[in-house]
């Protein structure tokens, strides 16, 4: 239960994400993160100025289940309508792998004071990165 510790605490982040035109865009978010439901839950808290000047605001809900040794991550914004589908995965050799219907999320390069982490979208004959996170605590 205490793979995301980690977490825990202020970040700034600097965002890399692949845009509509193929075109790699860069922007600063802030996130807050939290444990909750005695460890079992962690609430991040994002906010920051998307490319094209749209003001975001986030929440991941990132919740361990103790019988699956799973833990299950939804994201939800003021981008787009709620989505309470997950990526589901676990920890090994300091990686975190999660999987949903055509998404990967990995945690990885953990340390006290930074993690990177990225998504990819199922494309041609594998994965396709399309959003990396490199996180600086604060």
């Amino acid at each position: 239960m205490d793979d995301f510790d980690f977490l825990i605490g202020s970040w700034s982040v600097h965002n890399r994400k692949l845009g509509p035109e193929g075109r790699w865009e860069t922007f600063t978010t802030s996130v807050t993160a939290e444990a909750r439901l005695d460890g079992r839950v962690v609430l991040e808290h994002l906010e920051g100025v998307f490319p094209g000047g749209r003001h975001v605001k986030g929440l991941a809900v990132i919740a361990y289940d103790p019988t699956t040794e799973l833990w299950h991550h939804a994201w939800l914004d003021t981008r787009v309508p709620p989505d309470f589908d997950t990526v589901t995965g676990r920890f090994d050799d300091g990686v975190g792998t999660f999987h949903g219907p055509g998404l990967r999320f990995l945690w990885e390069d953990v340390t006290a004071d930074s993690v990177r982490w990225s998504q990819a979208v199922r494309g041609g004959d594998g994965w396709v990165t399309n959003w990396v996170m490199d996180y600086s605590r604060i």
